[in-house]
């Protein structure tokens, strides 16, 4: 759901601007000011940022209906922690901080809105930093399976998302399952890994 359709006309009319941008356009800067948030109308935007040895990584992507700039914009550390490029031509629906503030404080259907997309980002950013917290790949891997499993099965697009997931080169994400279905853990059939 893109929480833009929470707004009245009058709303929109008055509080949000819109901007296009084409494929491979900065949208911001890394180290630049958050002035409001940004919604993804149509399109998406890859969060990149360079290593000290020049290389290029991408950080996340921000997918349509989704929003940016919403931590940074009442933090003392307001300043983008990436440059946003668009991978493909990209919609975007700004709200500056003030506007932002007036509707959270007028509509309530919006706030509800907001402060659930703020906190299903927040539960995610938190396991994330827990699955860091295991120090071996069995351990890592346990724990997505276990956070991301439904009767014990959990669907897997590719070792290869797995395997940036967990920030683990794919050759040992596809080693160390081959060891975990040999140490009879788990059981994979194509997509799906049935947990044991």
């Amino acid at each position: 759901m893109n929480i833009i359709n929470l707004l009245k006309e009058q709303e929109i009319k008055e509080n949000v601007r819109y901007k296009t941008f084409d494929k491979e356009q900065v949208v911001f800067d890394e180290g630049a000011k958050c002035y409001g948030i940004g919604i993804v109308i149509e399109g998406e935007i890859l969060i990149k940022t360079f290593t000290y040895n020049i290389k290029e990584e991408i950080i996340t992507i921000i997918k349509e209906n989704n929003i940016f700039g919403q931590f940074l914009l009442f933090s003392k550390n307001d300043k983008y922690l990436g440059m946003g490029i668009t991978s493909k031509k990209t919609k975007i629906a700004y709200i500056s901080k003030a506007n932002l503030l007036l509707l959270l404080s007028s509509n309530k259907a919006f706030l509800e809105e907001y402060l659930k997309l703020i906190c299903d980002e927040a539960v995610k950013i938190k396991q994330q930093s827990k699955l860091l917290a295991h120090k071996n790949i069995r351990d890592r891997i346990m724990f997505y399976l276990m956070t991301h499993q439904k009767d014990k099965i959990v669907y897997l697009k590719s070792v290869t998302f797995l395997a940036n997931t967990l920030s683990i080169p794919r050759p040992s994400i596809s080693r160390e399952l081959t060891n975990m279905e040999n140490d009879g853990l788990i059981k994979r059939a194509g997509k799906l890994i049935y947990i044991k």
